[in-house]
């Protein structure tokens, strides 16, 4: 199993389920206007974008991880920027464009799942679907939200293309609450389109929180273009205390933050400009008041670690933190450098995520700590083993297609 397969299997389905955010149900077209002085967000005038809406109900007490999926219209879209609104008790909702022309009712693996309206996703909104890319959302309900781009600048959206609507939402009350969300996508004529712009996207999914301790997830990722990033915002959970951003070499980070909720964005104005080369480099910080091990994952019992933001020129790679292709039409895999906080040789840790692989008790979890106890002088070399021992299939040798990055390690 190579890496990239790894994460979205273990780790990855949970990207869209992070923080207490919105679920809900509704038809699968634009939704139309509302009754004037009753709507929670006005739709885009006509021609200038599309609306999508989700409501439903939700039990005292309960925790609810809900998608749905909806259609794109059939001329496309070229979306200059994004709003969103839902009701209190929430901060995050996402809209993701998939591969997909019709509504599926199976996912990728055959699951059989009723998509005619909104669907149960607890085990991950992207588990098992064909999603592409992040188009849009925000974990401020009156506030920013993700997608801003400067005149000339815009994300892409096919066509009739089927998107996906995803939130998670927490109802701490005594009585049945109806939670709605909308999300508008304002939108700009092809022909005033010179770029085209995309959202950075990156996930750490190694975090560890023991129990009443400190912790921190760090990652680095590499920038595999010249690109102007518009704004940038972070994304932890209730145990998320600090949060630091910075290009790799510069003395000054280019966002930090010590709030989970009402969380800042940083605008940039005429843009931050990263070369290609750098590599971000971005810590959360955390503070568990719990006498249990925290890890990542989509609920509000668990953490999660992100660095969000609108930039351009679109590439793929940068976004998501991958890798370039060894060679063409070479899938990408993971491109990301992994730093602990601890005291661990590379030897040691990587003997350690061999002993948990090996231990059936859970995977991801078991390895974590092996991550994060490991000195922070070694994450290129532990990184290296890590994403080369991940990258081999079913017959192949890690010993040997990965001699040198195994060998590199051992020595430190």
């Amino acid at each position: 199993m190579n890496l990239r397969d790894f994460l979205f299997k273990t780790a990855l389905p949970s990207l869209t389920l992070a923080l207490p955010a919105l679920v809900g149900c509704g038809g699968s077209e634009p939704a139309g206007p509302a009754e004037p002085g009753q709507e929670l967000l006005a739709p885009p005038e006509a021609g200038k974008g599309v609306q999508f809406k989700m409501v439903t109900k939700l039990d005292p007490g309960t925790e609810g991880e809900h998608c749905m999926f909806v259609r794109a219209p059939a001329e496309g879209l070229y979306v200059n920027r994004d709003e969103v609104r839902f009701t209190k008790g929430s901060h995050h909702f996402l809209l993701y464009q998939t591969s997909y022309d019709d509504i599926p009712t199976k996912k990728e693996d055959g699951t059989v799942v009723d998509t005619s309206g909104v669907f149960d996703c607890s085990d991950g909104a992207t588990n098992g679907w064909a999603v592409e890319k992040l188009i849009g959302g925000s974990q401020n309900g009156e506030g920013e939200a993700f997608l801003k781009f400067p005149e000339g600048v815009a994300m892409k959206v096919r066509p009739g293309a089927v998107l996906l609507m995803n939130a998670h939402y927490i109802n701490a009350s005594m009585n049945v609450i109806e939670p709605e969300v909308r999300i508008n996508l304002y939108s700009v004529p092809e022909a005033e389109v010179t770029t085209e712009g995309d959202v950075l996207f990156l996930y750490n999914p190694f975090i560890h929180v023991s129990p009443m301790g400190e912790g921190r997830a760090r990652m680095r990722c590499p920038v595999h273009k010249d690109i102007t990033i518009v704004n940038v915002q972070s994304h932890m959970h209730a145990r998320g205390v600090d949060y630091s951003a910075s290009i790799v070499g510069e003395a000054e980070p280019f966002y930090t933050n010590t709030e989970w909720e009402k969380v800042p964005v940083k605008d940039f104005g005429a843009g931050l400009q990263v070369k290609a080369g750098s590599w971000f480099d971005y810590h959360c910080d955390y503070a568990n008041g719990e006498m249990r091990d925290v890890f990542q994952g989509p609920r509000s019992t668990d953490e999660m670690c992100m660095l969000i933001g609108s930039y351009y020129p679109a590439e793929a790679a940068t976004a998501n933190c991958l890798a370039e292709p060894a060679a063409p039409n070479q899938p990408n895999s993971i491109g990301a450098e992994w730093v602990g906080n601890g005291k661990a040789t590379c030897a040691e840790s990587f003997s350690c995520v061999q002993q948990a692989l090996g231990s059936g008790m859970g995977g991801l979890e078991a390895m974590t700590p092996c991550v994060t106890n490991s000195d922070a002088a070694v994450s290129k070399e532990l990184s290296d083993a890590l994403r080369c021992f991940f990258r081999t299939g079913p017959g192949q040798d890690p010993t040997m297609l990965c001699k040198t990055e195994f060998e590199t390690c051992l020595a430190n």
